[in-house]
């Protein structure tokens, strides 16, 4: 049989034992169906259309308050009811039920429940200082035309320095959340590639396994098997994802400008990652013949990955800085960091090839180096064997 035929058999059988696994199945369908409910839960309770707030008037009551609320309520691009309340105690009453916000009593009074609106405030405040001098100036026998120009506001030109766009907020915020998710994905994944070594090595599979086929041919048949596994649910999880930011009616943002994007960005930085890690905890995970030793064996990876999570959280906050601009070309930390400073739009091209040709060309390093170790380290049992003990036994 030819050698990649009997990868690809390999492969196709470590991804049908674990997507089959109950577990699996269970779990994905749980954190799909959770992913698919944050969407309308978001829309539920911060987006559609915004409640009016009502405004209580209790008392005497100034000539034209009710317009003079409504008109401040549009400066605020605010939506008010005004209710008429019959005394005092039914204002202290519909506050306390919570059926008004604040209630404005004889005039000059601005009662709140508890722990008063500064907006609110000013709002009320504006509309009865404009009608209280609409009032007056009117008693003096001014026409409405004067009394327009007097009580008139003010125009101020307001100016925004560097104008924020909701898009490209979404779009830093989706980059840094894929990250995270491939940091979490490429350390989940690598460490069943190292359990699935040691698992064959403990239970003597391995020794049945190599008397058919080739070490190499072995390890790339459980990294690819097991990173097709992480593709499945990159693909599910994105594409719950997706829907979830469809169903959450999200204003001034083009869910499909940012998400598809994104995902693809996901998918390609995650075969990159994974590709570069895998073979890494394939071969830390031969030097153990026991599920009990493998935590020690996989802090070599994990330590390498760490800086990467650290760096993508520096990259959203500041993808410009130097230190998170150099990591991103570096192969170990550039799956991580360089998706987030794309999105950000401070990458120049020659970066973006920088950093997928260093990350390649290291992971090529990493796949030979690391089926030397695997190679030496495979059938060999007991207790733990150094890298450099595992690297000489497969030269010789």
């Amino acid at each position: 049989m030819n050698p990649w035929s009997q990868v690809a058999l390999l492969a196709k059988r470590e991804f049908l034992e674990r997507v089959r696994s109950k577990p699996f199945i269970v779990t994905m369908s749980l954190l799909v169906v959770a992913i698919l409910a944050i969407g309308p839960v978001v829309s539920r309770f911060s987006g559609g259309d915004e409640q009016a707030t009502s405004i209580g008037l209790a008392g005497d009551e100034v000539a034209g308050i009710e317009q003079e609320l409504e008109a401040q309520a549009a400066l605020f691009e605010m939506e008010i009811d005004v209710e008429r309340l019959s005394s005092r105690s039914d204002a202290e009453t519909a506050l306390i039920e919570g059926e008004v916000a604040v209630v404005l009593v004889d005039r000059t009074e601005i009662v709140f429940h508890t722990g008063g609106s500064s907006r609110l405030t000013a709002l009320v405040h504006g509309a009865v200082d404009t009608a209280l001098k609409t009032e007056a100036l009117t008693e003096l026998g001014l026409s409405d035309n004067e009394i327009a120009v007097v009580v008139e506001p003010v125009p101020v030109e307001v100016t925004t320095l560097e104008e924020t766009n909701a898009q490209d907020e979404a779009k830093r915020g989706a980059a840094f959340v894929g990250a995270i998710f491939l940091y979490i994905s490429i350390i989940m994944f690598g460490q069943f590639v190292a359990m699935g070594t040691v698992e064959e090595k403990q239970n003597r599979v391995v020794e049945v396994v190599l008397s058919r086929v080739r070490p190499w041919q072995v390890l790339v048949g459980k990294v690819v098997g097991i990173g097709l596994i992480g593709l499945f649910q990159l693909a599910a999880f994105s594409g719950a994802a997706y829907i979830s930011a469809q169903f959450a009616d999200l204003p001034d943002i083009d869910v499909a400008a940012i998400g598809l994007p994104i995902i693809a960005s996901l998918f390609f930085w995650f075969i990159l990652g994974y590709t570069f890690y895998a073979f890494l905890y394939a071969a830390v995970g031969s030097t153990v013949s026991r599920q009990e030793d493998l935590q020690g064996a996989i802090m070599i990876p994990i330590i390498l990955i760490m800086p990467g999570y650290l760096l993508a959280i520096f990259a959203a906050e500041d993808p410009g800085a130097l230190l998170p601009t150099i990591a991103s070309w570096l192969p170990p930390w550039a799956p991580f960091v360089m998706p987030v400073r794309i999105a950000a739009g401070v990458v120049q091209p020659w970066e973006i090839i920088v950093a997928v040709v260093g990350t390649a060309l290291g992971a090529v390093a990493l796949v030979w180096i690391g089926s030397r170790v695997y190679s030496g380290a495979l059938l060999r049992t007991g207790s733990k064997i150094k890298l450099r003990d595992a690297w000489r036994a497969a030269v010789e």
